[in-house]
């Protein structure tokens, strides 16, 4: 074994997690709405320029925006709010005021396709006679963030101004140059600023707060006013997309987002499982993959939200084998997108642990199945579409090259198995050469032997592949095979010295063996490593535990990504009794969660992890071959 320190990047524990209701489209996030008084709190941007998310935040108990009404010169008291998704997406809350007996109900959305988002707001008096209504939003911008992995203030002027069309605030970070801009408009007016938006503005290069609010008036019985929020590299932009927003309607705009999630949302019998999917499904469509503020440019990261403890970076076993799929369920033609862009943008560092989103080194570290996840990938979107035209891209092609002669810098001098430096947890390997690992490869170079032609690889390279796969798969159940303590199954890993190892990890499971096609479900060296997975042998099982999935030394309880891989492996009901009754994070599918109580204990708001979940319950309950939506093939390796 090496003499060098084994440093484990382990994440740290949620103290008390609260539930939110993220939601956003491609170029906004909004990753903390509610839970009380409708507030929304840090909504985001990716940035080029700030190579991460640039986010407006509050301050200290005061989010960024909070809904102000009053009705007849009274104030409306928003305490505890109800709140549920529209098309399981879409956050909206009621609250009722016992002292005006007021009722308020706020939706929040970002339509796709365009930078910004709408809050609507509806008011009405249980007596329902005319009243004068006064309908709002109070601010409190404390300060703007860049975050990658981990947030830090932008240090520079925050600048807000009311602006002379729409009457309401504008929100500019100027770091030097204008960094992103968040500006409003309404579909009542005249608007009302007040605070540090009002007419002469203020430009603000300390720590204090600036607060602001707008609000409009509305005489009748019900109120019914939009917000609308416009997000773009610079302040004439941010208060022009909000006009346009303004323009098309909050009706209109409404109405098509939810048209478009609904021609997305994938249907299942079961209702109760067909919410986890869907929630699951949408926030890996909107929180995994992004546009750029600035350059408008298609990125791919872990996650959106800056709740996730590596949020807003490139990691390629996460972009590719696990929010792939999940995208696949819902848009093809935008998993050919992801695939395109990760053949271009992040190619040059194929296999290292993880990028900025702009492609450039984040993380060094090399990872096998991060090296793999590329072809092995292609292979699972032309499985799912039938598109071989996506072999003529030019940067598929280049990106493919690249990718194959960067295996023969880690194969063994004599035996065909490739080694690695960090396991799919993240953490370092204690020996090299990796099972699971080397199942990826295996695949990875016998697709890259199937469609080398057609990619434009040089034929000795399609030959090296050919004669090389097999010798994987070989050499594994030669030298990667073990006598364990209920038979012969899968070590972990090995030196190919004479030292294996007897261990799993949820991020790259063993029990994912057959799903990638190295071995039939029925094999007993494969029945027996799963078996052991679930054992007492296994000191990372909570046999005994209300929720007894498997953990890793990573984050030592149980792991969503053993949900899914129970789900891949025939253990569906196990796994659908976690998903019905475990809260997660409210719902959406995090590192890890309490053995006994099921919330979140590490990594909320997983973007990538969510997508792969979403894929893992379709394929394990998605009924008939005919209820599949097009990016769901029954078998995956099916011939």
């Amino acid at each position: 074994m090496s003499d060098k320190p084994r440093l484990l990047t382990v994440p740290e524990e949620v103290d008390r997690p609260v539930t939110v209701f993220p939601t956003g489209n491609e170029y906004v996030s909004l990753p903390l709405v509610g839970p009380a008084a409708g507030a929304v709190d840090r909504p985001n941007c990716l940035s080029l320029a700030a190579t991460g998310l640039v986010e407006f935040a509050g301050a200290p108990g005061e989010p960024l925006l909070r809904p102000r009404i009053e009705v007849d010169g009274k104030p409306v008291a928003l305490g505890a709010c109800t709140w549920e998704r529209l098309d399981h997406w879409l956050p909206r809350f009621r609250a009722t005021d016992p002292r005006t007996r007021v009722t308020v109900e706020g939706t929040v959305f970002a339509p796709p396709g365009h930078k910004g988002f709408v809050y609507l707001l509806e008011a009405w008096c249980m007596e329902g006679k005319p009243r004068s209504w006064r309908v709002g939003l109070d601010g409190c911008w404390g300060e703007t963030l860049q975050t990658i992995y981990t947030s830090r203030r932008v240090h520079g002027a925050r600048a807000i101004r009311r602006d002379r069309w729409t009457g309401a605030p504008v929100l500019e970070s100027r770091p030097g140059v204008a960094l992103a801009a968040l500006g409003f408009a309404s579909s009542a007016s005249p608007i009302e600023c007040r605070g540090d938006g009002g007419a002469e503005g203020r430009e603000l290069a300390g720590e204090q707060p600036l607060r602001f609010g707008f609000s409009v008036t509305s005489p009748g019985p019900r109120a019914t006013v939009a917000f609308y929020a416009g997000v773009n590299r610079d302040g004439d932009g941010a208060r022009t997309t909000a006009v346009d927003l303004a323009r098309r309607g909050w009706q209109r705009l409404l109405a098509d987002t939810r048209e478009w999630l609904s021609r997305r949302t994938t249907p299942l019998s079961d209702p109760a499982l067909a919410r986890v999917l869907n929630l699951n499904g949408f926030f890996n469509y909107f929180y995994a993959l992004g546009q750029t503020i600035d350059s408008e440019d298609l990125v791919l990261i872990t996650s959106r939200s800056p709740l996730y403890y590596v949020s807003a970076a490139f990691w390629a076993r996460d972009a590719l084998l696990w929010s792939l799929p999940g995208v696949l369920l819902l848009d093809p033609g935008r998993a050919r997108d992801m695939l395109v862009t990760a053949f271009t943008r992040y190619r040059r560092h194929a296999g290292i642990h993880s990028l900025y989103l702009d492609g450039s080194l984040l993380y060094p570290g090399f990872e096998l199945d991060e090296l793999a996840a590329y072809p092995v990938a292609l292979q699972r979107y032309l499985l799912a579409t039938g598109d071989r035209g996506i072999l003529q891209d030019r940067g598929v092609r280049e990106g493919l090259a690249h990718v194959e002669s960067r295996f023969w810098e880690w194969r063994h001098p004599q035996v065909d198995l490739f080694g690695t430096m960090l396991c799919p947890s993240d953490d370092p390997a204690t020996y090299p050469y990796l099972t699971y690992d080397n199942a990826l490869a295996w695949r990875a170079l016998a697709f890259l032997a199937q469609v080398g032609g057609e990619a434009g690889l040089p034929d000795e390279v399609i030959q090296r592949c050919r004669r090389t796969a097999p010798r994987v798969r070989q050499a594994i159940y030669e030298h990667l095979v073990v006598d364990g303590p209920l038979g012969p199954m899968f070590a972990w890993s090995a030196d190919l010295q004479g030292n294996r190892e007897i261990y799993d990890e949820p991020p790259g499971s063993l029990q994912l063996l057959a799903y990638y096609g190295l071995c039939e479900p029925a094999d007993p060296v494969y029945r027996n490593t799963v078996n052991w997975i679930h054992s007492p042998h296994n000191p990372h099982h909570y046999p005994g535990a209300r929720f007894a999935e498997v953990g890793c030394p990573h984050a030592d309880h149980p792991f969503v990504m053993g949900v899914f891989n129970s789900l891949l492996s025939g253990r569906s009901d196990i796994a659908r009794d976690i998903l019905l009754n475990a809260p997660l994070d409210g719902g959406l599918a995090c590192e890890s969660f309490d053995r006994d109580t099921g919330v979140v204990k590490t990594g909320q708001a997983f973007a990538t992890c969510a997508g792969f979940l979403a894929y893992a319950i379709h394929k394990a309950f998605g009924g008939p071959a005919g209820s599949r939506r097009p990016g769901a093939e029954p078998t995956f390796w099916e011939g």
